[in-house]
């Protein structure tokens, strides 16, 4: 017997750009040092050049086999968070003259190449611009995401912190105010305040109804989880992130921090809208997979990582919508064990809109 969900949904991804990668114009050997050099040049990777792309046959075929995997992983829709080439948006319009694409495909453009006179709504549900991506911090694992106080097994570094709250307001309005959301990459509790400083800048009492993102949202604390909730602010969290990161960052955050960090339940509980997406291919694609580790709190293959979990039917609401179609899956995940959800077969998928 089969169980039909309302469709999975990946609000952060990178699929087109690790279906057909774009060369970046300068290699560095760790992700510290590329974060520590990018700081010390004013950027961010958001905001890092690449080799420009060409439009190929090439192009549009990888492309379309990087959202044909992601549908076969019961996947409706895929949110791409940091479009860095336009040409992935031509190739993407020259599959669609075709047919349906895969899956539908939504877009944040890297704040690097974003223009507003090329930022146009296509209004296609299969395909479309929805806003801008920013970049306020680093990550847990190398320690460059930014901190109130230090790392507990680094404490003279406190992290990289990319741009200050009046930058990042300065570089984000022009955008807002032209309608286009606003979602900003920010894991340490130093970035998500700064971020959260800037969107009271930018939207003031509208900031609700902007609803504008943030984008991981790690390092949390009582105080940044009521902010957010009061001014509506968007929390996309990762399913797999508090598993993965869970031994690096005991050690790196100490007990305190760590108890209150990746909360996922408190942001609910504050009334925070949370949304979910993978961030592959830092993590698995597959939804199933993010679905097992985020009600587990555990790896998929019986490691113990002791991470904070949610309830299956809140997970499941954060991870699929009604709205982007339907996931057909060979048995309810009601019915099955969590630490096997990841073995659930895909049956079909029917995004909204597919003629299939």
């Amino acid at each position: 017997m089969t169980w039909e969900s309302a469709g999975f949904v990946d609000h952060h991804t990178h699929c087109l750009y690790v279906a057909h990668p774009a060369e970046p114009a300068r290699r560095f050997d760790s992700v510290t040092a590329f974060h520590r050099s990018v700081q010390e040049r004013w950027s961010t990777p958001m905001d890092e050049r690449y080799r420009p792309l060409e439009v190929t046959d090439e192009l549009r075929g990888d492309l379309e086999r990087g959202l044909v995997a992601a549908r076969e992983l019961g996947l409706c829709e895929i949110t791409e968070a940091g479009l860095r080439d336009w040409a992935y948006l031509d190739a993407l319009r020259d599959l669609r003259v075709r047919g349906e694409l895969p899956v539908r495909v939504r877009i944040f453009v890297a704040s690097g190449i974003a223009e507003l006179d090329r930022m146009q709504r296509i209004g296609d549900p299969w395909l479309e611009i929805v806003g801008v991506k920013l970049y306020a911090d680093g990550w847990v694992g190398p320690r460059t995401c930014a901190m109130c106080q230090p790392f507990t097994d680094e404490p003279d570094n406190d992290g990289v912190l990319f741009m200050d709250a009046d930058t990042l307001a300065s570089r984000a309005d022009p955008f807002a105010e032209a309608g286009w959301q606003i979602a900003t990459h920010a894991i340490g509790d130093r970035a998500i305040e700064t971020v959260l400083d800037a969107y009271e800048k930018v939207y003031g009492s509208d900031c609700a109804a902007a609803s504008p993102r943030i984008e991981h949202a790690q390092v949390l604390n009582p105080d940044l989880i009521r902010r957010m909730s009061d001014l509506g602010v968007v929390a996309c969290i990762q399913p797999g992130f508090a598993v993965s990161d869970a031994d690096s960052a005991r050690t790196g955050l100490g007990g305190d921090r760590w108890e209150q960090s990746y909360r996922w339940d408190a942001l609910l509980d504050a009334g925070v809208r949370v949304i979910a997406g993978s961030d592959f291919p830092i993590e698995s694609l597959s939804p199933l997979v993010g679905l097992q580790r985020l009600t587990t709190g555990d790896f998929e293959d019986g490691r113990r990582a002791g991470a904070p979990t949610l309830p299956l039917e809140t997970a499941l609401g954060l991870m699929t919508d009604a709205s982007a179609g339907v996931t057909v899956l060979s048995a309810d995940p009601r019915d099955v064990p969590e630490d096997e959800l990841a073995t659930i077969e895909i049956v079909d998928v029917r995004p909204t809109g597919s003629t299939d």
